[in-house]
């Protein structure tokens, strides 16, 4: 049902060269918009050109107003090179407004792209990935190399290979000279770009080093200026200590990356004067040749302004490379997320028809990843058509993850789930999943519609008003959209302008509303009513005792009482079934479910 796992595991190596991950850059990019790329490819190498030709109509433009003040050329001439020069200045601009133009929108489609890879990514990931810290970490390095560093990287990308042309004609053109000034200012110019580099992968290496601090600093964020934390803070008092907190982890950030500047100034300061010492080296040797007469004073003009364009051009471009050889560090992020395992959801088998034998777990055990304590040991149960089972048990007995193995959400670590004779990991997981329907205990609430609310539980159903009232009806929403300006339509949450906010209850009648509008075979209620007041959570549970009928029933409940409905009852313990039978049997037997019971009923005396 998921894909392998990389070579190495879940968490690459870091220090892996990421110069492999340029052709699948330049691949991604080409597979968005290859017309595009071909006019940015075209529009940057021209531009290029243009650099040598404007070097060549400056030294043409000082030699003619040479000999025009001098009288061995007429005044037409030299403001005919003026135009000229003028006029491939006016066109370097337009070529840079069209070049600017169409990257900017096509960065646009690029960034578009990233984002919806990402969250499909996210979405057909394993559930089992998100009790990962490194999936975390993942994320969010991938979702920093969208933001900050994808985009970029393109734009340096073209830049490069109008550097690349303009360097090939400068070099050209610095050779009329002499052929060892080109040498003089690449050996020059590339110590500096070393040392870039270096700069470029220390920052690296400190941001992914902070990258679990920044995501506390984030979850702190959100706990001191939310609204879900808002009562509590002011209640109890404690925001403060997490604002000491934040800071703590802050500043710890902040010096370390206050190291990493001074370092980087320090060597900047080494590589800036070398590139100066070569810039005067070479001036120098172009005076000289003035001065002895072996050059026009118009072709010493177009060699400063060819050395100046020679080395702003190599820098450029080794800087840009390194830039890229930089980016490529968070691009990988990007690619390795997108090549996390994830889920096939089509692939397998389908089911012929509706669960007829029933669904059998064979020594089922799950064990949460970095977890050394099972969550399921060694579970056998059987599940019949039709059946209404209760799963019991204290806080942490495995409940919930019993129910989500069973929903195929989770894969045993051991043992296996085979329904109507068929192992469950040869099933496709699509048509597994349509075929349940469940409320979970920290069911989600939707800042869209009350209509969507309820929809989202079955989206062929979304613009059914039939099918989406009924479904209201039998849980208790219909009265929380009566109670609302707009009925169905009104939009929920106080976060948007407009929007309605409900009970904790009525939130839970919209979540039991989604899986009531679902025609699933398995339904698993995880504490559906905990939320609800006394006359709705009897509705709940009548309701549950009449469903058997069209669906297999999981209810997980801390009320006992409610599993007199149950047809069976599962109790756990650690992660084991330790007692299982009706209510009567269990409470006959006199073990841990009569201990639970005697001592709710205590209560109610």
């Amino acid at each position: 049902m998921t894909t392998n796992t990389p070579p190495n595991g879940y968490v690459r190596n870091s220090n892996g060269s990421q110069l492999r991950y340029l052709p699948r850059l330049l691949a991604f990019t080409w597979g968005v918009a290859p017309a595009t790329v071909a006019l940015l490819v075209f529009v940057h190498a021209g531009a290029g050109l243009l650099v040598a030709g404007e070097v060549h109509l400056l030294r043409r433009l000082v030699e003619t107003a040479q000999e025009v003040i001098e009288g061995a050329a007429p005044l037409i001439d030299a403001a005919v090179w003026a135009a000229l020069f003028a006029g491939l200045g006016f066109v370097h601009f337009l070529v840079a407004v069209v070049r600017n133009l169409v990257g900017e929108h096509f960065q646009e489609v690029v960034r578009g792209v990233i984002e919806e890879r990402c969250y499909r990514q996210a979405q057909s990931m394993p559930l089992s990935s998100f009790e990962r810290a490194e999936h975390h970490d993942r994320l969010a390095r991938a979702l920093r190399g969208m933001d900050q560093r994808f985009v970029s990287t393109l734009s340096i990308g073209y830049w490069t290979i109008f550097n690349v042309v303009a360097l090939l004609s400068l070099l050209v053109y610095l050779a009329q000279f002499h052929w060892v000034i080109p040498l003089v200012l690449i050996a020059g110019t590339t110590p500096g770009v070393l040392i870039s580099e270096r700069q470029y992968r220390a920052r690296y290496l400190v941001e992914r080093k902070q990258t679990p601090r920044e995501r506390r600093l984030v979850v702190l964020g959100d706990i001191l200026t939310g609204r879900s934390a808002a009562a509590e803070l002011r209640l109890f008092g404690f925001g403060s200590r997490l604002i000491d907190r934040a800071e703590k982890l802050w500043l710890g950030m902040r010096e370390e990356r206050m190291q990493l500047e001074r370092r980087e100034f320090k060597l900047s300061l080494v590589s800036d004067g070398i590139n100066g010492l070569v810039t005067l080296a070479t001036i120098g040797f172009g005076v000289v040749l003035l001065i002895a007469g072996r050059v026009s004073l118009g072709a010493t003009a177009a060699f400063f302004a060819a050395i100046d364009g020679f080395q702003q051009n190599y820098w450029e471009l080794v800087v840009n490379a390194s830039f890229i050889y930089n980016d490529l560090r968070y691009i990988r992020d990007f690619f390795e997320f997108i090549d996390s395992p994830r889920l096939e959801l089509d692939k397998g088998t389908r089911l012929p028809g509706p669960i007829s034998r029933g669904i059998e777990l064979d020594n089922v055990s799950f064990t949460y990843p970095g977890s050394d304590r099972p969550a399921l040991a060694d579970v056998s149960i059987t599940l019949r058509p039709g059946e209404r089972i209760a799963l019991v048990g204290e806080n942490g007995a495995g409940k919930t993850t019993l129910a989500k193995i069973l929903m195929g959400l989770y894969e045993p670590t051991s043992g296996r789930i085979v329904v109507d004779g068929v192992d469950l990991k040869e099933i496709a997981l699509a048509d597994w999943y349509r075929r349940i329907g469940a409320v979970f205990q920290n069911f989600t609430r939707y800042q869209v519609s009350l209509r969507e609310n309820i929809g989202f539980g079955w989206l062929p159903k979304l613009d059914d008003a039939e099918a989406i009232a009924q479904a209201a009806a039998r849980s208790g929403a219909d009265e929380v959209a009566a109670s609302l300006p707009r009925g169905l339509e009104t939009p929920l949450g106080k976060e948007f302008q407009e929007g309605a906010e409900l009970s904790v209850g009525q939130w839970q009648r919209l979540a039991i509303a989604r899986a009531y509008l679902r025609p699933a075979e398995i339904l698993v209620l995880d504490e559906p009513a905990s939320g609800l007041d006394a006359k709705s959570e009897a509705g709940v549970y009548d309701h549950f005792a009449r469903m058997a009928e069209a669906s297999t029933v999981v209810l997980i409940s801390h009320r006992l009482g409610s599993c007199r409905l149950a047809d069976r009852i599962l109790v756990l313990n650690e992660g084991r079934v330790v007692e299982q039978g009706t209510h009567s049997q269990l409470i006959a037997a006199g073990g841990e479910y009569a201990e639970l019971f005697k001592l709710q009923a205590g209560w109610y005396r």
